[in-house]
């Protein structure tokens, strides 16, 4: 009897060890037992622009430190020392003499110190001082380090919980990279994930830049590229997230030095208040005119210039950012010369996925793969481009480039009075697909069904706002919504929120020393404490509650003595007033060139002349 129990367990652990061993040799990691076994499809996040560390390298393969720690290198890296080494000199010069004298080419210099590292060759290859940080693996297997940079990034915690982290995977690739290269690597990394977890299919979830990655794929991976497989038999669902379809203007802008600080009118009063504090905006207003107005005119376009020319021309990532209109003027520009033909080569590539994406995207849903897409809206550009209010935005791409072609005003703007929607792409009678600020027809988007839009989200901040998160989470892991209509816990139309901040001052308050409070102020925080978590439990956000509730716990953690109290948005008053006066005055010329403009002055009211 011992001795049949003896070779049974033998023959039991034998088999355990040829199982182990088939697992191996196959490539499959995951135990679920993959297609046919297990019905949860393994998920790919295509990341945004700046979303994967690159680290700086000597050019021979070790790691460049600062204080210790690696580099990372997106966008660029501030070496202090070699910039003021540069430019002081000259600067110093430049103020005393006022007169360029060598600013402009210290500027020139200026790039290549910062960009250096992110500037491509001839053929569009990236350089060899960068190191992408890559997971050829699912989160099941990344380190502790990078499971908490890919969360920070993408707070997908609850996909891993429900679907396990040995389903969830994350592309990384170099936003100054060459987007042929990573369409190339994406399709490997497909075909890696399918292998590892035993499943025919992938959900992609394409995110910002990760949107123009995925055009590339579906485009040259369709089946007609010569050395290039069909990708779409490996889909099974793409869950857009505020993707750069069609690029973004502001790229777009850039690259054709469309750009708003050219003008200088707008550079006294405009540019930077949209980018900082209007108090400190005025003030480097101010500051500006220590130097003459053709210096500052001069340094200005030299950085537009040598920025385009050096970086962003060569590098074919950023070109894949280029909307479609802008790109034959981009060209004409950038990309005539005979040694620059290989980089055009692949330009011509990917302006060609991006004006099919449309297409592509159609042939998805002909193979009834579920496609959605999340976006946000009434939040402006960034006015870096002249372009940047000429239609609604999430501060960093235009809406119809997210949305796939949804029609809108620029924000604040309303649709005329009795419009009607145009139903480009709806065809049912009974949908209503109109923001209900009137702002936004989302029948010309050719996902109008199955597009969420969040009303006042910031792109940037998109990772904060749980609503979108829980969203994408249902999404990828189940087949319970099917389009806007079916859950009214997600509306078509919804709010922005920074959870994450709310959540934080909820977790701060609970945990707070209560031993100094009075009865009122812990009463204050306990109330405080209440209306954030009711506002956190709801997915529709309406009325701005959810600020309202951080507003009321940052004051009640205030009000207990709990935390400093907020330093007040500086107003701008003398700084704003000066600014103005000086603009108001003499024009955009510097303090040196006030003399003469007074002496103009003087002698238009003697001769009328103004």
């Amino acid at each position: 009897m011992k001795k049949t129990l003896s070779l049974l367990l033998a023959l039991i652990m034998a088999l355990s060890v040829f199982s182990l061993c088939a697992a191996a040799a196959d490539g499959t990691k995951t135990k679920c037992g993959g297609e046919g076994k297990c019905t949860t499809v393994p998920t790919i996040v295509i990341p945004g622009i700046g979303q994967s560390r690159v680290w700086l390298t000597d050019g021979n393969g070790n790691y460049v430190y600062d204080d210790g720690e690696k580099i990372n290198c997106f966008p660029c890296y501030v070496d202090t020392g070699a910039i003021v080494r540069r430019v002081l000199a000259p600067a110093l010069l430049t103020l005393a003499f006022q007169h360029d004298i060598g600013l402009t080419a210290a500027v020139d210099d200026l790039v290549d110190i910062l960009f250096y590292m992110n500037t491509c060759d001839e053929n569009g290859k990236e350089s060899k001082y960068v190191e992408l940080e890559e997971y050829p693996y699912s989160l099941a297997e990344c380190s502790e380090k990078e499971k908490q940079t890919i969360y920070e990034n993408i707070p997908l915690q609850s996909y891993s919980e429900l679907a396990g982290e040995d389903h969830l995977y994350y592309f990384a690739y170099n936003s100054f990279g060459n987007t042929v290269d990573i369409v190339d690597r994406l399709y490997k990394y497909i075909e890696m994930v399918k292998k590892e977890t035993g499943h025919d299919k992938v959900n992609l979830a394409p995110i910002s830049m990760g949107g123009a990655v995925f055009n590339g794929l579906l485009e040259w991976y369709n089946g007609s590229y010569e050395g290039k497989p069909d990708v779409y038999d490996s889909i099974n669902k793409v869950v857009y997230i505020v993707p750069a379809l069609n690029g973004s203007t502001i790229v777009g802008d850039v690259i054709t030095k469309n750009l708003t600080f050219l003008d200088k009118e707008y550079l006294y009063n405009g540019f930077l208040e949209r980018l900082m504090d209007e108090d400190t905006a005025r003030w480097i207003e101010v500051a500006l005119r220590l130097l003459p107005d053709d210096v500052i005119d001069s340094v200005l376009n030299e950085v537009a210039e040598q920025l385009n020319r050096k970086v962003i021309s060569r590098c074919t990532a950023m070109w894949s950012l280029c909307p479609g209109e802008y790109y034959d003027d981009a060209v004409k520009l950038w990309l005539t010369e005979p040694s620059l033909s290989g980089i055009k080569k692949q330009t011509d590539l990917f302006h060609t996925a991006q004006a099919n994406r449309f297409k592509n995207i159609q042939r998805l849903l002909d193979m009834n793969v579920k496609v959605f897409d999340i976006v946000d809206y009434n939040f402006p550009l960034y006015n870096v481009g002249n372009s940047w209010n000429d239609e609604n935005g999430d501060g960093v791409i235009h809406l119809s480039s997210t949305s796939a072609g949804a029609a809108s005003l620029p924000v604040g703007e309303k649709l005329p009075t009795g419009y009607k929607q145009a139903n480009t792409y709806c065809t049912n009678p009974d949908h209503n697909h109109i923001s209900p600020d009137n702002s936004v027809d989302a029948t010309t988007g050719m996902l109008c069904d199955t597009t969420f839009y969040f009303d006042g989200q910031a792109h940037e901040r998109t990772a904060r706002n749980d609503i979108i998160m829980k969203l994408a989470v249902d999404l990828l892991y189940s087949d319970r919504i099917t389009d806007v209509f079916t859950d009214e816990n997600f509306p078509q139309f919804n709010g922005a929120r920074d959870g994450r901040s709310l959540q934080n001052a909820i977790n701060t308050a609970k945990n707070a020393d209560r031993s100094k409070m009075t009865p009122e102020q812990s009463a204050r925080l306990d109330k405080a404490i209440k209306q954030g978590e009711d506002a956190l439990a709801t997915t529709v956000e309406k009325d701005g509650a959810s600020q309202k509730a951080l507003d009321e716990l940052n004051a009640a953690l205030t009000d207990a003595g709990l935390r400093d109290k907020d330093k007040e948005k500086k107003e701008a008053g003398f700084s704003e007033k000066l600014s103005l006066w000086l603009l108001d005055r003499f024009g955009t010329n510097g303090f040196s060139e006030f003399p003469l403009e007074t002496l103009k002055k003087v002698f238009g009211l003697f001769t009328g002349k103004r």
